[in-house]
């Protein structure tokens, strides 16, 4: 077992691991550094983040909605089933439009799909379906459904609608039924019918969906900064591209998570980093014994606690040279012996006449001279 840890020390857990790499060794690591007293960062996302993890806003919506959906298609009340799908459909558009992946999109619709051939309705299936294609189809919809509803000419026989999109950001990307269509202010012609309009842009990005009519010439899509508490986290570890990142970006992350200790992972190698005070840059901690294995992580915590008691008591931290005096000029024959130079008496003369009163006194019986010194 470790040696105990501080109270509650703050400890950050990096995964720089490549996806193949097993993702459960994560929840492993943060339950034994919660077991040997520390405290590992997570909550509001932040575990997420530190491993370069998506932790915006609207992912939770999202995941949210699509559990609700899933759950209700599983229990066969298509009836929940449509709200919650149209609900993730949204959020997964203005996903796709801000350049996000939005794989929910096509398990959405594919929920929609098959609840409306289960209840026989056309009109529903047939835009289902249209939507599922343009997205790349969907492994789960048997063969015999896609029969059903073959690929036809949405705009065919169907009236145009002029609309006018507009959104809280000149310049937003407008994307319609999941094609990109645009920027706004952004005029077009759109078939009679429902469609999905979603924007992004400026760090920003919303959605809206309806039924194009001729009564409502114009559309604006509601913005909202969905970026999340660790986002520049999340951005600042992945662009590190599982790769050890440098001191200097460790520095980074200790200032903004509020931690000095972390514990890096790289598929199953972790290795103890650390940073006494922000005036000097993080280091490895405990040398061959703060790194190892996954497996290893006891040890290495107890590196760890071991430091974090050294820098509590202000002892030398073990991990960093002791300042000594240079020896460089010691012993050396080269260089003579040279006569001070006489600015240096004048200098001292001048400090010793500040505020004091100089006396010249005769010795009695000799030719020398006593120098006294007064200060008032």
């Amino acid at each position: 077992m470790p040696a105990a840890a501080a109270p509650r020390e703050r400890v950050a857990l990096v995964d720089l691991s490549p996806d193949a790499a097993p993702a459960d060794a994560r929840e492993r690591l943060a339950a034994a550094i919660a077991a040997a007293g520390f405290e590992p960062l997570a909550g509001d996302g932040l575990d997420v983040a530190l491993a370069g993890g998506e932790v915006d806003r609207d992912a939770g919506e999202l995941a949210t909605a699509m559990t609700a959906a899933a759950r209700a298609f599983g229990e066969l009340r298509c009836s929940e089933v449509v709200p919650a799908a149209k609900q993730a459909i949204g959020i997964a558009a203005a996903r796709q439009a801000a350049g996000r992946p939005a794989p929910e999109l096509a398990r959405a619709w594919t929920y929609l799909l098959l609840c409306a051939d289960r209840e026989s309705q056309l009109d529903a299936a047939l835009v289902a379906a249209s939507r599922l294609r343009v997205l790349g189809g969907s492994p789960d919809v048997p063969a015999a459904v896609w029969t059903k509803y073959p690929e036809v000419d949405a705009v065919a026989n169907r009236e145009l609608v002029d609309v006018d999109i507009a959104t809280d950001v000149a310049g937003a990307a407008i994307w319609i039924d999941f094609h990109r269509a645009g920027v706004s202010p952004l005029h077009v012609a759109l078939p009679a019918g429902e469609h999905v309009i979603a924007a992004a842009g400026d760090g920003k990005r919303g959605w809206a969906a309806g039924t194009a009519v001729r009564t409502q010439r114009s559309v604006r899509v509601p913005l909202a900064d969905q970026a999340g508490r660790w986002s520049e986290v999340a951005r600042r570890v992945a662009g590190w591209n599982g790769a050890p990142p440098p001191a200097t970006e460790l520095a980074w992350l200790f200032a903004r998570i509020d931690a000095r200790v972390a514990v890096i992972r790289r598929g199953d190698a972790i290795e103890a980093w650390g940073q006494v005070g922000r005036s000097e840059l993080p280091h490895r901690l405990g040398g061959a014994t703060g790194s190892g294995q996954v497996r290893d992580i006891e040890r290495v915590l107890g590196a760890i606690a071991d430091r974090v008691r050294s820098w509590d008591d202000h002892a030398p931290d073990p991990d960093q040279p002791l300042l000594t005096e240079s020896t460089t000029s010691r012993g050396r024959t080269d260089l003579a012996e040279r006569p001070t130079k006489w600015w240096v008496y004048a200098a001292i003369a001048g400090a010793a006449a500040v505020g004091a009163t100089i006396l010249v006194v005769h010795e009695a019986g000799s030719d020398r001279q006593r120098v006294e010194l007064h200060y008032p």
